[in-house]
C-alpha cells in the first residue's frame, strides 16, 4: 500500500475524515507520488489538525532502529533543549551513532556563546547515554550550516566492513515541532534532488505520521520519523492557536525587568513566578516576542489572573484550555549567587540573576520546569 509522500501515512480512498484520505481518481492520474487530503489542505490552505500519535504507537515505530547499523540525526529545538530529548532514546536506537543538530540557533541574540550551548547540550545526552559524536549549530528554516552538516553526514555514514565500503541508512528524529521535516526540505533542496518542499511542515505539531523513506543512493535512505509530543511540555495540551503564539516566527527580542522581592511576573496565563527574596534580582524572558509578558505586584496577582486569563494573559484562550491548565502545582527554585536559567517546555526559558534568590513557581501540574546553571553566558 502507497504512503502519502508528505507525512508518511498509507493512503486510503475510502473515507474523507480519516488519515490519509486521497480521492481514487488522483491515485490514477498521479500514481504513488501523491498527497493526502490532509498534507494537501495544510499546504495550500494552512489547515490545522488536532491528530496526535500515541506515546506506545510511537515507540513501536521506531523500536527497529536498535537493531540496524544506521546514523541518527536528533534534532533538538534551542529554547527548549531538555525537553527536546526523547525520553528513553537510547532503548530504542540502541548504540547507533548520534549526530545533535541544534535547531533555531538564528532566532537567539548573537549575545549567547554557542560553545557554551554545545557543552550543556552534550551533558544532556551523556546523561542519557547517547553515542554522540557530533554536536552542529544549525537553523533549518533559514538553511544554514545545513551545508556542512551534509559534509558530515557524508563522512559519519561510511564505515568500512570486512574490506568492503558500506554506507547507513540516516534517520532525523526529534520531538515534535523541532523541525526536522523543514531540515530534510533544506537538505533536498542543497543537494538539488528538490526546488519546493517535499515533506509536510507546520507550525502544528505531528505533522510527519510514519517513517518517510527518501533515497540517499541505490541501497539506502534518509528516513524522516515521527515526532513524539513530550508529555511535559506545554505544546501536549494546547489547541493550534495557542501553539502558533508560543512558537517564534523570528529573531527573539528579549525583555528584561529589574525585579523587587514580593513582585511576579505572567509568561501570559501559562505560568506564574513570584519573586520572593533576592538582592538585585534581573531576569529576561527568551520566549516567543508574540508572548505576552506581565509583570505585577504579587499582592494582586491572584486578583489580575482571575480578570485576565485567556484574554490578557494567553494562551491558553479556549474555555477548554483553561479549564485542563486550571489543575495547578506550585513549585520553589533556590540559589544563592550567579545566573541561572529556568525553562518552560515548549515556550522557552526565562534567565535569572541575582544574590540569594528564591523564585516561587505556579504551573500546570504535568509541565516540568527545570532550573539549570545558565549556558548563555
Amino acid at each position: 500500500m502507497s504512503k502519502c509522500i508528505g507525512c508518511g501515512i498509507k493512503i486510503q480512498s475510502n473515507d474523507p475524515l480519516k488519515p490519509g484520505f486521497v480521492p481514487e481518481i488522483k491515485l490514477i492520474e498521479q500514481g504513488e507520488d501523491v498527497y493526502c487530503k490532509r498534507c494537501y489542505d495544510i499546504m495550500h490552505h494552512n489547515a490545522t489538525y488536532d491528530y496526535s500519535t500515541s506515546t506506545t504507537s510511537y515507540y513501536n515505530k521506531i523500536s527497529s532502529i536498535k537493531d540496524t547499523k544506521s546514523l541518527i540525526i536528533l534534532i533538538v529545538d534551542v529554547l527548549n533543549l531538555n525537553s527536546s530529548f526523547i525520553p528513553n532514546l537510547k532503548d530504542y536506537i540502541g548504540n547507533n551513532k548520534v549526530l545533535i543538530l541544534i535547531n533555531k540557533t538564528d532566532l537567539l541574540p548573537s549575545t549567547i556563546k554557542l560553545t557554551h550551548l554545545e557543552m550543556f547540550v552534550k551533558k544532556l545526552a551523556e546523561e542519557q547515554l547517547l553515542n554522540v559524536v557530533s554536536v552542529m549549530m544549525v537553523s533549518a528554516f533559514k538553511k544554514q550550516n545545513v551545508d556542512k552538516v551534509l559534509e558530515k553526514i557524508k563522512k559519519l555514514r561510511f564505515r568500512k566492513d570486512h574490506k568492503t565500503k558500506n554506507f547507513e541508512d540516516v534517520y532525523v528524529m526529534g520531538c515534535a515541532s523541532v523541525g526536522k521535516s523543514t531540515f530534510i526540505n533544506a537538505l533536498l533542496k542543497i543537494t538539488n534532488q528538490i526546488n519546493k518542499d517535499l515533506i509536510t511542515t507546520s507550525e502544528v505539531f505531528n505533522t510527519t505520521l510514519d517513517f518517510i523513506k527518501i533515497n540517499l543512493d541505490k541501497k539506502n535512505f534518509l528516513i524522516d520519523t515521527p515526532g513524539i509530543i513530550n508529555p511535559s511540555s506545554f505544546g501536549a495540551y494546547l489547541l493550534p492557536d495557542s501553539i502558533k503564539k508560543i512558537t517564534p516566527h523570528k529573531y527573539i527580542k528579549p525583555r528584561t525587568y529589574q525585579l523587587n522581592p514580593d513582585q511576579t511576573i505572567f509568561l501570559g496565563g501559562l505560568v506564574r513566578l513570584d519573586f520572593v527574596e533576592g538582592e538585585k534580582i534581573s531576569i529576561s524572558t527568551y520566549v516567543s516576542n508574540d508572548l505576552y509578558v506581565h509583570r505585577t505586584k504579587t499582592v494582586n496577582a491572584d486578583e489580575v489572573f482571575e480578570k485576565n486569563i485567556g484574554l490578557l494573559l494567553n494562551p491558553p484562550v479556549t474555555p477548554k484550555e483553561i479549564e485542563l491548565l486550571s489543575t495547578t502545582k506550585e513549585l520553589e527554585f533556590k540559589f544563592d549567587s550567579g545566573a541561572y536559567d529556568l525553562e518552560v517546555p515548549g515556550v522557552g526559558f526565562v534567565h535569572i540573576t541575582g544574590t540569594n534568590v528564591v523564585v516561587k513557581a505556579k504551573v500546570y501540574e504535568k509541565i516540568d520546569l527545570r532550573m539549570v546553571k545558565t549556558f548563555i553566558c
